[in-house]
């Protein structure tokens, strides 16, 4: 999912140059002259055909399908783990976006005019919607792009060089300079993606902290926490296909380690390991601002990051 102004050229030209631009399929909308001639003729036909186009893809032996595409656009083809992006801190990537469309689409508008318009409000947020971010089977910042690669290339096994390209700025991490008065509303508008990208960053941090000691991490979410006990879902990054074990701990204090293996069939249109059996729940009595926290056994791996207050129970 290639959001814009996220160092997303860089990585598309990084990659035809790891697999070949010829095994790349695009997807930049129907009139871009980047948009392989296969997806047009499945996907901007009537009646849209996204098995031909999976089937075309596989016929063709692609080793990538990007474009500026949302989550739900192809994820229930070729799964979440299989799915990637790339974010960028939210004021920032907006600066670079407006300094791109003044470049190159004489856009005249202030660059308040320009992050006022609802379209572009919680842009990356927007993208990513009805993914849980947290089971995208890998997202980079672009502010850490040179790190990311080097997790990505290992999680898929692949060599992706690093390059800076389509940049209005002489290095990716420049910072666009913006008035006080922009940044305290730009914040106000933007307060979805400001949240995402927080979560993303330590996400990354903790998975890039887990590389780095030779540990695979793993995607998981608490989903349930009541007073009648908790729920969730948990896979392994990469090839591990076996089910995870799950400590549960209220209050500081190991309580019991689960298997993450009950299917969950909300998830399966995203297509995760195991066939959707990746859940887990522990049925037991918690009291009103107990603090639960989960943590992967083998690994030590924390989620959520910070521990979560059971409710208090509804009148």
């Amino acid at each position: 999912m290639h959001i814009p102004k996220t160092a997303g050229t860089s990585f598309r030209l990084g990659a035809e140059r790891c697999f070949g631009k010829e095994q790349i399929v695009y997807d930049y909308g129907k009139d871009s002259p980047a948009t392989t001639p296969l997806t047009v003729d499945t996907l901007y036909a009537e009646p849209k055909d996204f098995w031909s186009f999976k089937s075309l893809c596989e016929r063709k032996r692609a080793s990538m399908v990007g474009g500026h595409v949302n989550a739900n656009r192809f994820v229930s083809l070729f799964g979440v783990d299989q799915t990637l992006t790339f974010l960028r801190e939210p004021l920032q990537r907006m600066a670079s976006e407006y300094a791109h469309f003044v470049r190159h689409y004489e856009y005249k508008g202030s660059f308040h005019d320009f992050y006022s318009r609802t379209i572009m409000h919680n842009r990356q947020s927007k993208i990513l919607h009805g993914v849980d971010v947290e089971a995208i089977g890998f997202v980079g910042l672009t502010e850490r792009y040179a790190e990311s690669l080097e997790v990505l290339n290992a999680r898929y096994a692949i060599d992706i060089p690093q390059r800076e390209d389509n940049i209005g700025r002489k290095r990716l991490e420049a910072k666009h300079e913006i008035s006080a008065e922009d940044v305290a509303e730009f914040k106000r508008l933007n307060r979805r993606d400001i949240r995402l990208y927080d979560q993303v960053t330590e996400l990354f941090d903790q998975r890039f902290r887990l590389f780095q000691e030779g540990k695979s991490w793993a995607h998981a979410r608490l989903v349930e926490v009541k007073p009648q006990g908790i729920a969730g879902w948990a896979w392994w990054a990469g090839e591990h296909d076996e089910p995870v074990a799950v400590e549960v701990w209220v209050n500081g204090k190991h309580l019991e380690t689960i298997a993450a293996v009950e299917l969950r069939p909300g998830l399966c249109r995203l297509l995760p390991p195991r066939g959707g059996y990746v859940g887990f729940h522990l049925p037991v009595k918690l009291k009103p601002s107990d603090k639960v926290q989960c943590r992967i056994a083998s690994t030590g791996q924390w989620f959520p990051l910070k521990p979560s207050r059971v409710p208090k129970p509804e009148a």
